[in-house]
């Protein structure tokens, strides 16, 4: 299995969908089209593999679960690298590269790492297995991706909006 080199979500009006395209190193970004239903259901997928997360889940108290699942969020956001232009952003104009719609999301959670499973009703769809770190990155994307469409999903803020604030008092 390839590696992931770069994720893309990009909002469609004209569709009212996301873009999601994978960039590995073995082939070029293949997309396929997200639904606001379906960015719910795959947002709560990556919230319960963080949820999965050994130290997360051997907290008893909620609150404290939060704080560290939060704290290691932001710690692997100031590393993640959001300014780099997608490598296959050859705009072949949306309207003439025809990429399936998902359908059906199966994921399971082994080994420490989510395997996730984005299919359209018809054809191929794309595989992912994710760690922590591309999970956080991949919700922090999806995130401010459905921000930008206006979805107002539960979790309504833009993780990457607010990323390279700093507060100076």
């Amino acid at each position: 299995m390839a590696a992931i080199r770069q994720i893309q979500a990009k909002y469609d009006a004209r569709e009212d969908r996301l873009l999601l395209r994978i960039g590995t190193e073995a082939i070029d970004a293949p997309g396929i089209w997200l639904t606001r239903r379906y960015v719910e259901l795959l947002l709560k997928a990556l919230k319960q593999f963080a949820d999965a997360d050994p130290d997360v889940g051997g907290l008893a108290v909620p609150s404290d679960r939060e704080e560290v699942k939060a704290w290691k969020a932001q710690k692997i956001l100031d590393q993640a690298n959001f300014d780099t232009p997608f490598a296959a952003e050859q705009e072949q104009t949306e309207a003439h590269v025809s990429h399936p719609l998902a359908f059906k999301l199966t994921y399971k959670i082994k080994d420490e790492q989510l395997h996730l499973t984005l299919l359209p009703q018809l054809g191929e769809g794309i595989n992912l297995v994710v760690n922590q770190e591309i999970a956080v990155s991949l919700t922090a994307i999806l995130l401010s991706a459905a921000g930008k469409a206006n979805w107002r999903l539960a979790e309504d803020k833009d993780p990457l909006g607010t990323h390279n604030l700093r507060v100076v008092n």
